[in-house]
């Protein structure tokens, strides 16, 4: 009987234990923030040669749905080092307005719609959907270069 209940003990020990862990995981994934990199993939080269952003103006409500917008090669850049330094949190429960479509081009394109009043951006390519965590500027010059 002895034997039974120190092998129960042990059994409810290494349970605990393992209970712990996954909350310990769970914890750390809901909490983690990407880089830029972990956001545009493995193969994105953020210190490529002449990188540049184009962005397009998105709203359904006007005849004209898609407006190009020129942006000076300034703010292009200004964008590009906001975007590489910012920090970012995935998050699942989304409703997604639309307002832009902005296409990093570095080493190749990443397009991506953005919805700058709740400040969430979405790859065109992924599922993911991400904010940004750290006050990187982003949205704040994408905001005063299409006003």
């Amino acid at each position: 009987m002895e034997l039974i209940l120190r092998n129960i003990k042990k059994i409810g020990i290494i349970v605990v234990l393992l209970l712990v862990m996954v909350l310990v995981i769970v914890f750390t994934n809901a909490n983690r923030t990407y880089s830029a990199s972990d956001v545009l993939g493995d193969y994105a080269d953020l210190n490529a040669e002449k990188p540049f952003v184009d962005i397009e103006s998105w709203d359904l409500e006007t005849e004209d749905i898609i407006t190009p917008i020129k942006i000076p090669e300034e703010t292009q850049q200004e964008l590009i080092k906001s975007f590489k330094n910012a920090k970012f949190k995935r998050v699942t429960d989304v409703s997604m307005d639309t307002d832009y479509r902005v296409n990093i081009t570095l080493n190749t394109g990443y397009a991506m719609w953005v919805d700058s009043d709740k400040k969430l951006l979405k790859l065109i390519d992924a599922y993911e959907y991400y904010t940004i965590e750290n006050d990187s500027d982003f949205f704040e010059t994408l905001k005063n270069t299409t006003e």
